[in-house]
């Protein structure tokens, strides 16, 4: 099998539904980890590798072949299919990701990530590099705003709040306008770094979950 790619491209971030499968929780070396089932901010520092031609071709967790002239990743907890900005914290270059794999296993690494990447981040030949790892979503929305998606059910994200009374006033209102309308989904509040973030659902389809919304903030 024959594999292209262009090795200064970034990952075209797009909304994609997550893998079930690769969201699963799972235990490696006695370790379990529990990947992050929503799309939401996200921002860790530490140590990146790469993993290149011994593995091309190879399946990854997303079941996706591995290209490692593609701009991919490998984290252990991100969501499966995601994406994030990945910068080289000693001399500043940065890529653009795409999620598809899980590890590096190994207690100093935060992420693995693909030759292409490597070389773009400047740490091919070094083999390493302490680089920050920063969830993006589609569009460059902020996390309140993006409709989330876990592996059985759909979530959309109304509003965040400063406090959790103005939080609380609003998940109020939104419940009474989905009784009202005889909408079997619920409207719920969510903590999220450090804001208070109300959400509704659950909806089977991403379509329904953006129709709902525009019609709960037009009406509210």
């Amino acid at each position: 099998m024959v594999f292209s790619g262009n090795a200064n491209a970034d990952a075209v971030v797009k909304a994609e539904k997550l893998n079930r499968a690769a969201n699963m929780s799972y235990k490696v070396a006695g370790k379990r980890y529990t990947p992050l089932k929503k799309v939401s901010s996200f921002s860790q520092t530490g140590k990146a590798s790469w993993y290149g031609g011994q593995f091309h071709g190879r399946k990854t967790s997303s079941g996706e072949r591995y290209n490692m002239n593609a701009m991919t990743a490998a984290h252990k907890t991100l969501p499966i299919p995601s994406y994030a900005r990945i910068t080289n914290l000693s001399n500043g270059k940065s890529v653009v990701v795409r999620i598809n794999d899980r590890g590096p296993f190994h207690a100093s690494r935060v992420v693995d990530v693909s030759k292409a990447a490597a070389q773009k981040l400047g740490f091919i030949h070094k083999g390493t590099a302490k680089v920050r790892v920063e969830q993006i979503l589609p569009g460059g929305q902020k996390a309140e705003n993006f409709a989330q998606a876990d592996a059985r059910n759909i979530y959309v994200n109304l509003k965040s709040f400063d406090t959790k009374a103005e939080a609380r006033d609003y998940v109020k209102r939104a419940g009474s306008r989905l009784k009202s309308a005889a909408m079997e989904q619920k409207v719920v509040m969510e903590k999220q770094a450090g804001e208070y973030v109300v959400k509704m659902g659950p909806f089977n389809r991403q379509e329904h979950a953006d129709d709902a919304k525009s019609q709960m903030l037009t009406a509210i």
